[in-house]
């Protein structure tokens, strides 16, 4: 009896063996820099009116983080074009602020995002 084919590999990256480990350690770092821009709101919050202004702003950036982090685990779609325009403003932000750390760090990330090997798992 002929046996019927099964391929080999498929094309959905749905369990977390398909996540590239670069892509798993973005995602952390997209949690831990959630993180830490929470706890900069809620060190914020306690100045008067213009820090909790200041603070729910800060807040709701932390919030996007924390929710890019969470496509980037999932290798959801629409992470990768959100991870690009974060670090994008990072970079201008980081240019402005002449902080030139987390400027190479911006560019490294963009540049690892844009290989095509990786952009491909995100389709």
């Amino acid at each position: 009896m002929a046996e019927i084919p099964i391929p080999s590999g498929g094309s959905g990256y749905s369990s977390s063996g398909d996540r590239p480990l670069g892509v798993t350690i973005l995602a952390i770092l997209e949690l831990l820099g959630g993180l830490f821009l929470f706890l900069a709101a809620l060190a914020l919050s306690l100045f008067p009116f213009f820090g909790i202004f200041l603070a729910a702003i800060v807040g709701i950036i932390a919030l996007f983080y924390f929710v890019v982090a969470y496509g980037l685990f999932a290798m959801k779609s629409w992470a990768w074009i959100w991870a690009i325009i974060t670090n994008i403003l990072g970079a201008i932000f980081n240019i402005a602020g002449q902080g030139w750390f987390g400027l190479i760090i911006n560019i490294i990330i963009i540049l690892y995002l844009n290989q095509s090997d990786i952009k491909s798992r995100f389709r």
